[in-house]
């Protein structure tokens, strides 16, 4: 019997089964609304977990919402593929820099982290990853600010290659992220489907993109997960650094005059004491 085959078994008699699907429009959290079209099923994150965990054998993304399943294809299928959606706080990344993010870099840095991954692949029994690449040319979409950029992703028990296919939709505190699975050959059909699922999405009013304030808001680009490209000192960037400086300044000099007027509110009122004059004439 094959690893698959054994998983299915596995699965099969798990009481869990089968999973409990949503229809409609789902609120998955922070402040996101997702209307599922016609022919997906939607799971919550508890049984993501399940079914990442327990069916597929694959690690959980602890920063995962839920996931989508086409109603054409079954949780056991040899040809299934499906969505993740997550919400990863990174914070706030502008047009700008978005444009300039160095892919390469960044590739190289997920080849890096994946050495990483495979020592906890390993220790839960998982496929070890032992290529990955671009599928495609990562870019920007500055029409509805989504990152896309998809992996091909090479395991050691397993002769066909995995697409990983992922579409970040930017807001004001973070991205809402559609994080596809599938094999290779089902690129072009997935393609397809993450464009009319990115149209069903959107942050409510406070936690969309436009919605940024440099003021008070984290910005992204200057953190060591935006790989950008040498970039960190753009307009945009020093205009963040400045209002984050003056508002340390301010800060500062607010926290120091409270001191003072603390200081001279309570200050110790100066008292006198009476001079004993001693006669001597009592000795």
């Amino acid at each position: 019997m094959s690893r698959f085959d054994k998983q299915c078994s596995r699965a099969q008699n798990n009481p869990s089964f089968p999973f409990c699907y949503k229809k409609g429009i789902q609120r998955p959290g922070h402040g996101i609304t997702l209307e599922l079209p016609n022919g997906y099923r939607f799971l919550d994150a508890g049984q993501n977990r399940l079914l990442m965990e327990k069916v597929w054998r694959n690690p959980v993304n602890p920063n995962a919402l839920g996931f989508l399943l086409p109603d054409t294809v079954g949780v056991l299928d040899r040809q299934v593929w499906g969505i993740e959606v997550s919400f990863e706080p990174t914070g706030y990344l502008s047009a700008q820099d978005a444009v300039a993010i160095d892919y390469q870099r960044l590739l190289k840095e997920m080849q890096d982290d994946i050495k990483t991954e495979n020592q906890v692949r390993r220790a839960y029994g998982y496929g070890v990853v032992t290529a990955m690449d671009w599928a495609f040319p990562p870019y920007f979409d500055t029409n509805d600010h989504t990152l896309h950029w998809a992996r091909l992703l090479h395991f050691s028990h397993n002769q066909h290659t995995i697409i990983n296919y992922e579409v970040r939709l930017l807001g004001r505190h973070g991205a809402f992220c559609f994080t596809a699975i599938g094999s290779a050959d089902q690129l072009p059909l997935i393609k397809r489907e993450m464009r009319r699922l990115v149209k069903r999405a959107y942050f409510d009013n406070g936690d969309r993109y436009a919605d940024f304030n440099p003021l008070t808001d984290p910005f992204d680009s200057l953190g060591p997960d935006a790989l950008m490209a040498g970039n960190m000192f753009s307009a945009a960037n020093l205009f963040v650094l400045l209002c984050n400086s003056w508002l340390l300044v301010l800060v500062s000099c607010l926290m120091v005059l409270f001191v003072y007027v603390m200081q001279y509110y309570h200050r110790r009122k100066p008292t006198y004491r009476k001079m004993i004059q001693v006669d001597e004439r009592l000795n």
